[in-house]
């Protein structure tokens, strides 16, 4: 019976050592280990669309701080740096109605990434990130019926579906390649 209570004892601490292992392994495992800290500059915008570059590098600020894994940091002798241009947007339809007329559209917008390890000005990856938003012209996103941010909630029970649905869309778009930069980022190896 003592020897039964022992190695129940051992395993379990080998199972508790292992998932906070694993759970360290995976958010930090996978950045190099000279990188503590990245600056991300302000992604160049070469697009005739107003503001894209603001608000794509502020979104990318806010999700790395989300996931505490890395130090973002202005220093220009960071450990790493995010480099990323706004290479192109457009509208298009994207739903008909019954009477053969376009009932939503589509922003679209690409981005080129790279991720820039500053030891030895290797690039860790370059990616393009794409990803796009839909908008109604003809109603209200507080009203159209749409989940206009894809988040599960629509209409006056979402706190962020207002305002212009074009503008909606464009930040839709924005945060969809933001995160997806932040997860390339935390799984690059």
């Amino acid at each position: 019976m003592e020897l039964k209570k022992r190695l129940t004892k051992v395993i379990s601490l080998h199972l508790i050592f292992l998932l906070f292992g694993c759970a360290y392994y995976s958010m930090a495992g996978s950045i190099p280990a000279n990188i503590s800290n990245v600056s991300i500059p302000l992604f160049v915008n070469d697009t005739p669309e107003f503001e894209l570059s603001e608000k794509l590098t502020s979104e990318i600020v806010q999700q790395i701080s989300i996931q505490n894994v890395i130090k973002i940091t202005n220093d220009i002798d960071s450990d790493s740096v995010i480099d990323g241009s706004v290479v192109s947007v457009s509208d298009g339809p994207y739903a008909f109605n019954n009477n053969e007329q376009v009932s939503e559209y589509r922003f679209s917008l690409s981005v080129r990434v790279s991720w820039i390890d500053n030891e030895d000005d290797s690039k860790l990856f370059e990616k393009t990130f794409s990803a796009f938003g839909t908008y109604s012209i003809d109603n209200d996103p507080s009203s159209d019926g749409l989940d206009n941010d894809n988040d599960g909630v629509i209409d006056a029970d979402d706190s962020d579906e207002f305002g212009d649905s074009r503008e909606l869309a464009i930040n839709v778009a924005i945060n969809k390649i933001a995160v997806d930069i932040v997860n390339t980022v935390l799984s690059t190896w």
